[in-house]
């Protein structure tokens, strides 16, 4: 199959659009193969068999990939304190996580499909407003790369929550094509991140709740800090409280076993005290973001897709872990 389809399956397009060869056609289409001749074998194993083997392969394989320096340079950033071996342990849980996730592509059917006593997600909701579960009002759902990911938008339709999900599509089309179909699975809406802002407030005021990932990396951005280090993330949710009203509810994945998760939705973030600034304001909701992330990345750092770069590449090389 390769080590760098895995990560491909994973990567955001390109910005740059620009025709492909017929060479690039061709390695796309091989690419998506691959990939499908991977679900194939993985489809022929039970859910967890097939999660267990994911991660086996990518624990192993993983570590001779380039992307293995960049997992350990973001994991110092986020760890400072813990020595190189620790690092080097954690990174080989991340690879082997990624690895789950994507054999667990493979049973996606069965993952959502197994009705309300579903023996592989548990959903947890921690808020304690009966709103939050009847849905009267859409809401502005905060995840992150987390254990299965993929799965936080489909544990939010177990609790009755109608929502699109914000998705970054693959530079391969043919690899963007089987995903998509996967997710499709779940039922729920998803949303191009390429001019995003327009459907997310049509989203909003049709009453549809919306879902966006925060630890993926935004040049284009006033710098947050991120385990005390300024980080390019998204305010992207916290403009849209401030435009809509809508509140922000924090919702993580966490791996609890083979092909077995648990998903957490947070009691809505505080919001700004009245009177002040709109920027000051989107500030402070922003840093609320934040902190929560931090505090699920602590938990289970080694359920964190960190594959690519989340802080200046400068800055990276300033602290010598890049």
């Amino acid at each position: 199959l390769g080590f760098g389809l895995q990560f491909r399956a994973m990567s955001p397009a390109s910005p740059e659009t620009k025709q492909p060869s017929r060479l690039q056609n061709m390695r796309w289409r091989a690419e998506a193969a691959a990939l499908q001749l991977f679900w194939w074998i993985m489809g022929l194993l039970s859910p967890e068999r097939a999660s267990a083997t994911g991660d086996w392969l990518l624990r192993r394989l993983g570590p001779r990939s380039g992307k293995m320096r960049r997992i350990k340079a973001n994991l110092a950033m986020a760890f400072p304190e813990k020595d190189a071996a620790e690092i080097d342990r954690i990174a080989r849980g991340v690879l082997g996580n990624i690895g789950a996730v994507m054999a667990e592509f493979a049973h996606m059917e069965t993952l959502v499909s197994a009705g309300e006593a579903n023996p592989y997600i548990e959903t947890v909701c921690l808020n304690e407003d009966p709103d939050f579960i009847n849905r009267r009002k859409p809401f502005i759902v905060v995840s992150a790369h987390l254990g299965n990911w993929e799965l936080t938008a489909y544990a939010g339709t177990m609790l009755g929550i109608t929502a699109d999900a914000v998705y970054t599509p693959l530079s391969n089309p043919w690899l963007d094509r089987l995903i998509s179909d996967k997710r499709s699975l779940m039922g729920v809406g998803t949303i191009s991140r390429s001019n995003v802002l327009r459907p997310l407030m049509k989203a909003l005021r049709q009453g549809r709740s919306v879902g966006i990932l925060t630890d993926v990396r935004v040049d284009e951005t006033n710098l947050l800090p991120f385990f005390g280090t300024g980080a390019g993330l998204t305010r992207m949710p916290a403009w849209l409280a401030m435009k809509t009203g809508c509140d922000i509810g924090p919702a993580y994945c966490e791996r609890t076993g083979h092909a077995r998760f648990r998903v957490t939705f947070y009691p809505a973030l505080p919001g700004p005290p009245a009177g002040i600034p709109e920027d000051e304001a989107i500030g402070m909701l922003s840093m609320e973001m934040v902190r929560m992330l931090e505090a699920r990345i602590r938990e289970h750092p080694d359920q964190w897709m960190c594959t690519n770069r989340r802080w200046p590449t400068q800055v990276l090389r300033e602290r010598g872990v890049y």
